[in-house]
């Protein structure tokens, strides 16, 4: 099909840093985590405080740190990578130029796949026609401003006339904006926006945020160094402090999206 007009993010036309800023980032976060672990380990040291409290604690915030930011740079990856594209009949489409690069499982095959996404994100900005792995948006069941970019909710068919859901980030500052915006909302059926169908969301976050707060303070009251509760219940709730952790977590990453 040939292309009437493409939208994509302003970091991934031409001249595309996509792999720089993927590879870069993960570089800059697990850097700084043991910059700031072992910067961290040294002053406790240095000025004589409890090592097991304050280290236990370091860790935790350390680790809260790591995921916000992982989670930032996960969702700008999303923004970079993601192609929007009108076709001349009036079809709305969109593509993850990830799905068509293979990313293998080891840290030498992400490296260069994000490589070929960049390169990949280069030749979309010259292509005038659709690629095949495209997927047709056929309706747009929520849209969600989220500050410097915009969370859509879709159902989408693919190749294979196949229809699922699938969240789109749409980064804000893209050339002929206003015109992405009006077809995403021409797609949206008389349901789509209203929040209530998500009213569960924030009282499992609510939830699972009290959960892991207490968890956490029961490992601390149960640490060997502390001493205020039995120790034969520290890595029970260590555990369930992780498992509260990635619930909750989940369920950010499904408001980020607007899910």
């Amino acid at each position: 099909m040939k292309i009437k007009n493409l939208w994509m993010s302003p970091d991934s036309g031409g001249k595309s840093r996509f792999g720089l800023r993927s590879i870069g980032g993960v570089l800059g976060i697990a850097l700084l985590a043991l910059a700031l672990a072992g910067g961290g380990a040294v002053l406790v040291l240095r000025l004589g405080l409890p090592v097991q409290v304050l280290g236990l604690i370091l860790c935790l915030l350390v680790t809260a740190l790591v995921l916000a930011l992982a989670l930032r740079l996960g969702r700008r990856t999303v923004q970079d990578a993601t192609v929007f594209f009108l076709t001349e009949e009036d079809r709305l489409f969109a593509l993850d130029a990830r799905e068509l690069t293979d990313y293998g499982r080891n840290a030498v095959d992400n490296l260069l796949g994000a490589f070929r996404t960049q390169q990949l994100l280069r030749e979309l900005s010259r292509r005038r026609e659709l690629p095949g792995r495209a997927r047709e948006i056929v309706k747009v069941e929520n849209l969600k401003d989220r500050g410097g970019s915009l969370a859509a909710v879709c159902l989408v068919r693919d190749i294979n006339g196949r229809r699922f859901r699938r969240s789109y980030f749409l980064v804000r500052g893209l050339e002929n904006e206003e015109e992405l915006i009006r077809q995403l909302e021409r797609h949206k059926s008389w349901k789509s926006g209203l929040e209530e169908r998500d009213g569960k969301g924030p009282l499992y976050m609510l939830l699972s945020g009290a959960c892991l707060a207490v968890l956490a303070l029961l490992c601390l009251l149960s640490h060997p160094s502390v001493g205020e509760l039995p120790g034969k219940i520290y890595f029970p709730c260590l555990l369930g402090a992780f498992a509260a952790a990635v619930v909750l977590v989940s369920f950010l990453v499904r408001r980020s999206r607007g899910e």
